[in-house]
């Protein structure tokens, strides 16, 4: 007679269930948050257990041991599908359940902790997303790509002024972005003009480090730049004093990114240039008149840039 040790392992392990994110409670009650394994169909007894392991310590650890409600998870095959659910059973009231599907039953290690989130606060499942748990069933096409990295390209407008400058204050433009990102650091490269004054166009090698990998995500970060800039008068007086320069030099920025866990997102940054070498400080001359220029000064562009990037 053959035995298959694990599968007992694994039918006693179920049978030990409720599974408790503490083995003791703090104080003098000692009620714990009950959960335990329900239907299982279609899955081998080792893998449920590890399954329901996963889900009910996921969920105990953010509940409260005394709160009065049990759970039940149970877990179902559809062809190579799992579908795995949570019951929430409280005395008096209706069960609530809370379903998601699985590609395969080793998502179960990225769904527990959402599942966990979702039962204690009462969110959907799908609120609880970031950019690097998604199962993939959420967006099919492009949940590995985010995980792994994407190609991203797009574009938006930008307002700019000169700081320490001679001339016109504001001014705007276009930019061109294209970034490859990972859920916690992006690079690529830009590019932005405008044509009125006061006049900027350049390129630039992006980087940047997300502060967390939610939907909206904060951001730092820097790189090398040409900038060509001047804040010359547009009616172009005699006697008006603007800077001009084109340079190489370094930026810094800051933002944030919206929309993340979906195809495309939206991209709020604010970015100083500082250049490697002072700006010509120059007085406009006569028509068809060279312009003069004896001083220098130490000009700074700023910009803030409203991008919307889309997958390559």
């Amino acid at each position: 007679m053959n035995v298959n040790l694990s599968r007992i392992a694994g039918a006693l392990l179920l049978s030990m269930l409720p599974v408790t994110a503490s083995a003791q409670a703090t104080g003098e009650d000692n009620t714990l948050a009950q959960c335990a394994a329900g239907e299982m169909n279609g899955i081998s007894a080792d893998n449920a257990a590890t399954a329901v392991q996963l889900v009910c310590g996921a969920i105990t650890s953010r509940v409260s041991p005394n709160n009065g409600s049990s759970y039940r998870v149970d877990m179902g095959r559809l062809g190579r599908i799992a579908i795995l659910t949570v019951r929430t059973i409280r005395a008096g009231e209706a069960d609530k359940s809370l379903s998601v599907q699985l590609a395969d039953i080793e998502e179960v290690a990225v769904a527990a902790p959402r599942l966990g989130e979702a039962v204690a606060t009462g969110k959907p499942f799908e609120s609880t997303a970031g950019v690097d748990n998604l199962v993939r069933e959420e967006n099919r096409k492009y949940a590995g790509k985010k995980r792994d990295g994407e190609s991203l390209y797009g574009g938006g407008l930008y307002g700019m002024t000169i700081l320490n400058g001679e001339g016109e204050d504001n001014g705007a433009g276009l930019i061109g972005k294209y970034e490859y990102q990972m859920p916690g650091f992006g690079a690529g490269v830009s590019g932005f003009f405008n044509f009125e004054y006061p006049f900027m166009a350049g390129f630039s090698v992006d980087g940047r480090k997300f502060f967390n990998e939610s939907d909206f995500a904060p951001f730092a970060g820097g790189g090398l730049a040409y900038v060509g800039f001047s804040d010359k008068n547009f009616e172009f007086k005699e006697g008006d004093k603007y800077v001009s320069n084109a340079s190489l030099g370094a930026y810094v920025s800051g933002g944030f990114e919206a929309f993340r866990t979906y195809q495309n997102r939206l991209t709020v940054e604010a970015r100083a240039f500082l250049p490697f070498t002072a700006a010509d400080k120059c007085t406009e001359g006569e028509f068809l008149d060279i312009n003069d220029c004896p001083d220098t000064a130490y000009a700074v562009p700023v910009m803030i840039n409203v991008t919307f990037l889309m997958p390559n």
